[in-house]
């Protein structure tokens, strides 16, 4: 048998500084796996928090849009058409009707 020479108090420690060394390579390859997963999924968070902030000022939009068409442009039709109501109704604008009128005209029919 051969007789064994003790190793020298350097030599475990290069072998476990290579070690570390190799761990601490694998540690950061995995830490930058990681951060680069972390950094895809906070784009795509981002975009739908974007989307989600463009589509709510549609919403807006889409609720507010008709109500100030409607304050700028009902007020004149609305006119017209209330010009042509109180016309058939005769309250105002067009044709009145007095109680003289009125009387003449029951009589009309009633004596037919």
């Amino acid at each position: 048998m051969k007789k064994q020479t003790p190793k020298s108090p350097e030599e475990p420690a290069k072998s476990t500084s290579t070690s570390s060394h190799e761990e601490l390579i694998d540690l950061m390859k995995k830490n930058i796996a990681w951060s680069e997963a972390v950094y895809n999924q906070n784009k795509k968070i981002q975009k739908h928090l974007r989307w989600m902030s463009i589509m709510g000022y549609v919403r807006v939009a889409i609720f507010l849009i008709p109500i100030i068409l409607g304050i700028i442009y009902l007020p004149p039709v609305l006119g017209g058409i209330w010009d042509q109501y109180q016309t058939i109704l005769g309250i105002g604008g067009g044709t009145s009707f007095d109680a003289d009128s009125v009387r003449s005209l029951l009589e009309q029919f009633s004596s037919n």
